[in-house]
């Protein structure tokens, strides 16, 4: 893009991309967070150019191009709404069906705002064995292949310590906004 800055001209590098929403899922019966386990490209090709420099600033991940993330997803759905594709993408990765009337927005941040800057919502909700009504794992036809996985309440806090997990800076604030809900410190 080019524009103007205190009368000089300028030029910038950016991407343009859709909005996105995530969701801090909460078992109650398990006092855990449902996360999820994914393969992402552009931090498969990271995780390579810094293994190959022999730097570990990514975080020294095992297992390269894979994050833990909460279920989340682009806003690109025309006619619905931001809680509304929450809710669809808590089922489609996590096999948990929640009504969109339980989604509840905890906040709202910019991401990467040197690139993109889209706004992403956190949303919170919770859950029971009784509204499982599937595996997750994505959808096949996108070819997600996404793996659940549980992260007990009691492990939050050393989760946020721990700089080896290849994370999103999202997963981080929700969990930070958890343990200060639930005053896990």
């Amino acid at each position: 893009v080019r524009f103007k800055q205190g009368g000089k001209p300028r030029a910038w590098d950016l991407i343009e991309s859709h909005d996105a929403v995530c969701v801090l899922v909460y078992h109650r019966q398990k006092d855990a967070i449902v996360l999820v386990r994914q393969f992402r490209p552009a931090v498969y090709l990271r995780d390579q150019k810094e293994n190959e420099a022999g730097s570990t600033s990514g975080g020294g991940n095992d297992s390269p191009g894979f994050t833990l993330e909460l279920p989340a997803g682009l806003v690109d759905k025309k006619g619905k709404s931001r809680q509304q594709i929450a809710a669809e993408e808590v089922l489609e990765e996590t096999g948990f069906n929640v009504d969109v009337k339980n989604v509840h927005l905890v906040n709202r941040y910019r991401a990467s705002v040197g690139l993109i800057g889209t706004v992403h919502d956190v949303y919170y909700t919770e859950v029971d064995d009784s509204m499982q009504v599937g595996e997750g794992g994505g959808l096949e036809e996108d070819g997600e292949r996404i793996e659940v996985v549980c992260l007990k309440s009691s492990d939050v806090k050393g989760f946020l310590a721990d700089s080896s997990k290849s994370v999103p800076a999202g997963l981080l604030y929700a969990l930070q906004w958890f343990a200060m809900e639930k005053r896990l410190y």
